[in-house]
C-alpha cells in the first residue's frame, strides 16, 4: 500500500489535516509497538512526554473499540510490547504506531470488528490533539440550532422522484466496475474515473451555464481530484446543501498492484451512481434551488477520508456556511430486513431524524432502522467533527452490510443485477435535495395532509 511522506515547508496544509494514506482491510501480521507520551488536551490523562515520533511512526485517532482491538494484537507479538493510550476523549484513543504496519492495523480492525477503515492519521501529535479537542469541545459551526428546512415541498418531491431510473442508476455502476476495475486513489485509473465522473456531470449540466463542474486537487495528500458539482443558489446562494460520496475503490492486499482488480460495485460506485440518478433527474427537469447546491465525488475516501477532510477543513477555514451534508456509501445491497439503515453515530440528530421523516412521508412503505458505524467509517465524519450537520444513509445495518467489499467480488453480480435497492436511496435523496434547497411556503396537493398514502406515491400514481 501507499504511504504519504512529510511534506517539504510551504506544501498543501491539508496534508497534516487529513493525515496518512491508509490502507485498510489487509490482511498482514501485526507486530508489537510501545509509545508513552503526555497529553495537554483538557480532560484527558496525561502520561509521561517523550520526544516527538520517529519518522517512521505517526499518530492516530481511533476508537477506542478498535484501540482495545490493535492494543490486544500488539500484546500478542513477539516482542510483547503493549500499544499504549496517550489520550481518549469521547470514546476516541490518540496513539502511535509505526507508517509501515498502518495496513496490518486496518486489517485486524476489519476482521475482529467488521468495520474498515476506523481511524485518522495525523502528521504530528499536535494535530491529533486537535481531533480529539473538536470531540471535547465540538465546533459550532455556522449554522443555526433549529434546522432551517421543513417537508413542505411534495409536489417538487414527487416530479423528481417519479423520474428515478433503475436502469441509469445501474448502468453507471457497471461502467465503474467495469471500465475502471481499480479505482484506487494512487492508481491511474482512479484519476481517469475521476474525470469520467466530472464528463458524466457536465454532460448532464450542458444546458446550464451557471452550473460548474471542476477537479478538486488534493496536492501533497493524493493524486486523485474529488468531483465538485456547484448549483448556484438562487435567493439564499450563501447557504450550501452537500450531497456527497467516495470515487475511489480498494482491494485487500493488492493496492501496489497495478493490476488488482477492485471492481468496487457496491463500495462506492452505487453510491456515485445514486446521486448521478438524482442529479440527472434534477436538471432535467429545470430544478432550480434557492440554497446552493454542491455534489461531490470524494477522493480518496479508503485511504484515511483524505477528499473530504481536505474539502471540509478547507470549507471550515473559508467560512462556508453548509447547513446541511448527505453521504451516500453503499446503497446496493440489501443485506437487512430493513430497506435502509441510518448511521446514528458521529452525525447530526436533528438531521438523521429528518432523513426519517423523509422517509415516513414518501416512502413510507419502506422499513428503515438506525445502526451505528464506529469513529472516521465514511465521509460524513470530517464534516460532523468541525461542526456540520451530517447524515449518512447506509444499505443495511452496519453488521449486515455486503460481505464482497474491498475484494475481486465487489460486482454488479454481487448485487442481483440490479439497481432496485439503490433506487430506494435515489428517492431518499431527492427528497433531501428539494426539501433542503427550497425554503418558503409550498403547500401540499389536496388530500396530502392526511391520510396514510405516501405523498410521493399518491402523486406519481396513475
Amino acid at each position: 500500500m501507499i504511504r504519504k511522506t512529510s511534506l517539504e515547508p510551504g506544501a498543501h496544509s491539508a496534508a497534516a489535516r487529513s493525515g496518512m494514506w491508509l490502507a485498510l482491510c489487509l490482511t498482514l501480521p501485526l507486530p508489537a509497538l510501545a509509545v508513552v507520551v503526555a497529553s495537554p488536551v483538557a480532560g484527558l490523562q496525561p502520561v509521561a512526554p517523550v520526544a516527538t515520533p520517529d519518522a517512521d511512526e505517526v499518530w492516530i485517532t481511533l476508537g477506542a473499540d478498535a484501540f482495545a482491538t490493535a492494543s490486544r494484537l500488539f500484546v500478542a507479538g513477539a516482542d510483547g510490547l503493549a500499544l499504549t493510550r496517550i489520550a481518549e476523549v469521547e470514546g476516541v484513543v490518540l496513539t502511535r504506531v509505526p507508517r509501515s504496519e498502518l495496513p496490518a492495523l486496518s486489517a485486524r480492525i476489519h476482521d475482529e470488528l467488521r468495520r474498515c477503515g476506523g481511524y485518522f492519521a495525523h502528521e504530528s501529535r499536535a494535530e491529533g490533539e486537535a481531533a480529539l479537542a473538536r470531540l471535547a469541545s465540538p465546533p459550532q459551526g455556522s449554522a443555526p440550532a433549529a434546522l432551517p428546512f421543513a417537508i413542505d415541498r411534495p409536489n417538487e418531491v414527487a416530479a423528481l422522484a417519479g423520474a428515478i431510473d433503475e436502469a441509469q442508476i445501474l448502468a453507471t455502476i457497471t461502467t465503474l466496475s467495469t471500465s475502471f476495475p481499480n479505482r484506487y486513489h494512487a492508481h491511474p485509473s482512479g484519476t481517469a474515473s475521476a474525470n469520467w465522473i466530472r464528463d458524466l456531470w457536465a454532460g448532464y449540466a450542458a444546458a446550464r451555464p451557471e452550473i460548474t463542474v471542476e477537479l478538486y486537487s488534493h496536492a501533497g495528500i493524493t493524486p486523485q481530484p474529488s468531483v465538485v458539482l456547484t448549483i448556484p443558489g438562487t435567493t439564499l446562494a450563501d447557504e450550501v446543501v452537500i450531497l456527497g460520496g467516495h470515487q475511489d475503490s480498494i482491494s485487500s492486499g493488492c493496492s501496489f498492484n497495478a493490476n488488482c482488480t477492485a471492481p468496487g460495485a457496491d463500495d462506492d460506485a452505487s453510491g456515485i451512481a445514486t446521486l448521478s440518478e438524482v442529479l440527472r433527474v434534477a436538471l432535467a427537469a429545470g430544478f432550480a434551488p434557492q440554497r446552493t447546491v454542491k455534489f461531490i465525488a470524494y477522493a480518496a475516501e479508503e485511504v484515511g477520508l483524505d477528499g473530504s477532510d481536505d474539502i471540509a477543513a478547507d470549507y471550515s477555514a473559508a467560512g462556508v456556511d453548509v447547513i446541511a451534508v448527505l453521504q451516500q456509501d453503499m446503497t446496493g445491497y440489501n443485506g437487512s430486513v430493513e430497506d435502509l439503515a441510518l448511521i446514528s453515530d458521529y452525525t447530526h440528530p436533528d438531521l438523521t431524524a429528518f432523513l426519517g421523516e423523509l422517509l415516513d412521508t414518501y416512502q413510507p412503505g419502506l422499513l428503515w432502522t438506525t445502526t451505528t458505524c464506529g469513529y472516521a467509517c465514511s465521509d460524513h465524519a470530517p464534516w460532523t467533527s468541525r461542526g456540520y450537520r451530517a447524515a449518512f444513509s447506509f444499505e443495511s445495518r452496519f453488521g449486515d452490510y455486503n460481505p464482497e467489499i474491498h475484494s475481486i467480488d465487489d460486482t454488479v453480480a454481487t448485487l442481483g443485477g440490479s439497481a432496485a435497492h439503490a433506487a430506494k436511496f435515489a428517492r431518499l435523496a431527492v427528497a433531501f435535495l428539494v426539501e433542503t434547497t427550497l425554503d418558503g411556503s409550498g403547500l401540499f396537493s389536496d388530500g396530502f395532509e392526511t391520510g396514510n398514502a405516501s405523498r410521493w406515491s399518491a402523486a406519481v400514481s396513475p
